[in-house]
């Protein structure tokens, strides 16, 4: 944030304080509702560290993002706090004998943000229009297993995939699969993102790039309106500032404090913290296709020279687990891998073996205030490379940016984080390690293995759970072997709020759903 807007934040603090000494609350708004009296607050105040990117779903390639976008779209299921699958807009389901076709039944009576129904047609356009490849969406790969979509009647759709899938539901819960308006698609073509409409329980109002998104209640919203007229997600880099507005007032909920925010407040009385486990691996992508990174013997020495557990205990607070695979144990089809060793004098030698005896020096890109202590991560990432002669220099950049720019593949290192949105391996590993998903994709390391190929599609099809589950141990066993990543952590999710806020619901997934909080 700059000077003129951090000293803006600083004035409302200031003001917030005054407006709270002098009693000055928001009082929430009372709506009537069939004689019974619905208390409705007047705003909800979210600050974030980091901007949208799109809010078209079906273009969407960050958790950060998803969050926006889980409020304003629904599924045809989804997961709950537990990750267990939930009927969304499918009221149930059932598969053939040959477990090639699926019949969902869908919720009648609800309506799209613009008025107009949704029905089975519009489930057939949203689906289609990913499965379209003119249509580019970077998320294809989750839905592609599927042949045909077939409207039965208004209330009834058919889908049919091209083989036998276990993990259909799953993917179907995935951000990408969000229902959209096909009428709204039709008026705004390219520009939708700008114009979203969903069924969700929050209605797109108006965003301001790099400042402000703004939400308002969908009264018509098929599982209870929410009790909050409007939602304001604020974007604030810096951690501290976050903390010190929520502590002041001047906002409800404060996402993603590092543990020192965290533990500062969990002396006030007025401030919740809730901590949880995510499905999310933190890790720094490796450009396997540039330079000396092209050596897996220098992609294990960047694994050899880092103390991760120095990062979870003293950077993180204990807000993580040392990963010991590329995915988390909270995603189906984990298997534990084992983490390298710190060891700088074998990272050394490898090095040397690689031909780098002086030294290496590389880049490293990262985004400030995406995720936990990201800044401090790296600065102490630089640090221990240093250690083993590999000079780092740190490139900073703001998340939406960064994103953009990872697609072109210039860069040496990246630290990024992967959530899969399925809970599913094939999502946690499919996208980043096979190589037909290089950028503009998700495989930001640009890593090609024809057997880690094959592996991930004979999953990818396999419906024997263990089966399945062995051919993904395969795979992590080879991408923890090549040292494709600088394989770091699994991070815990806080989340601070005040305590007249309740009805927040956080899923392993990183998604905060908002559509059941009452503010007191």
């Amino acid at each position: 944030m700059n000077s003129k807007k951090l000293l803006i934040w600083l004035v409302i603090v200031v003001m917030a304080v005054f407006a709270a000494a002098c009693g000055g609350n928001t009082e929430p708004a009372e709506e009537s509702s069939g004689g019974d009296e619905l208390q409705v607050a007047q705003e909800l105040i979210v600050l974030t560290g980091s901007d949208a990117s799109t809010f078209d779903p079906h273009f969407c390639t960050d958790s950060a993002t998803e969050i926006f976008n889980k409020n304003m779209y629904n599924n045809l299921v989804r997961f709950n706090s537990e990750m267990e699958l939930v009927p969304d807009l499918a009221e149930s389901w059932s598969v053939s004998e040959d477990n090639l076709t699926w019949t969902f039944k869908l919720r009648q009576g609800v309506k799209f943000h613009d008025g107009t129904p949704f029905n089975a047609e519009s489930v057939k356009v949203s689906f289609e229009r990913v499965l379209n490849p003119d249509t580019g969406s970077p998320r294809r790969s989750v839905m592609e297993i599927i042949d045909k979509v077939e409207v039965v009647d208004e209330s009834t759709v058919n889908i049919t995939t091209k083989t036998p899938c276990g993990s259909l539901l799953q993917q179907l819960a995935h951000p990408v699969a969000a229902i959209i308006s096909p009428t709204a698609l039709d008026t705004y073509g390219e520009e939708y993102s700008s114009h979203p409409v969903g069924t969700g329980p929050f209605k797109f109002v108006e965003w301001k790039i790099g400042e402000e998104l703004v939400l308002e209640r969908n009264e018509d919203y098929f599982d209870n309106p929410p009790q909050v007229a409007k939602v304001y997600f604020r974007v604030v880099p810096e951690d501290a500032t976050r903390s010190l507005l929520l502590e002041s007032g001047s906002a409800d909920i404060a996402m993603r404090l590092p543990v020192t925010e965290v533990e500062r407040l969990e002396g006030n009385a007025e401030i919740s913290i809730s901590e949880s486990d995510t499905v999310m691996t933190m890790y720094v992508a490796l450009n396997n296709n540039k330079g000396a990174l092209k050596d897996a013997r220098v992609r294990q020495a960047l694994n050899y020279a880092v103390d991760k557990s120095v990062i979870v205990n003293d950077i993180l607070g204990g807000l993580a687990t040392v990963a010991d695979a590329p995915i988390s144990p909270y995603t189906w089809g984990y298997a534990s891998i084992g983490t390298y060793p710190y060891d700088v004098e074998k990272a050394k030698q490898l090095l040397d073996e690689a031909g780098y005896a002086n030294g290496l020096e590389l880049e490293l890109w990262t985004p400030v205030g995406r995720y936990l202590m990201d800044t401090q991560v790296s600065e102490n990432l630089q640090a221990q490379w240093a250690e083993a002669g590999i000079n780092v220099k740190i490139r900073q950049w703001e998340f939406q940016a960064l994103m953009s720019e990872v697609k072109k593949g210039e860069f040496d290192m990246v630290l990024l984080g992967w959530s899969p949105s399925t809970g599913d391996a094939d999502q946690g590993l499919y996208p980043v390690f096979h190589s037909s998903q290089w950028p503009p994709a998700s495989n930001r390391a640009h890593y090609s293995n024809a057997t880690v190929d094959k592996l991930l599609e004979d999953a990818k099809l396999e419906v024997d759970s263990e089966k399945r589950a062995e051919l993904y141990k395969q795979a992590q066993q080879i991408i923890t072997d090549e040292a494709v990543w600088t394989f770091l952590y699994y991070p815990k999710q806080a989340l601070a709020f005040r305590s007249n806020i309740s009805g927040i619901e956080v899923l392993p997934t990183e998604h905060i759903l908002l559509e059941d909080v009452v503010k007191n």
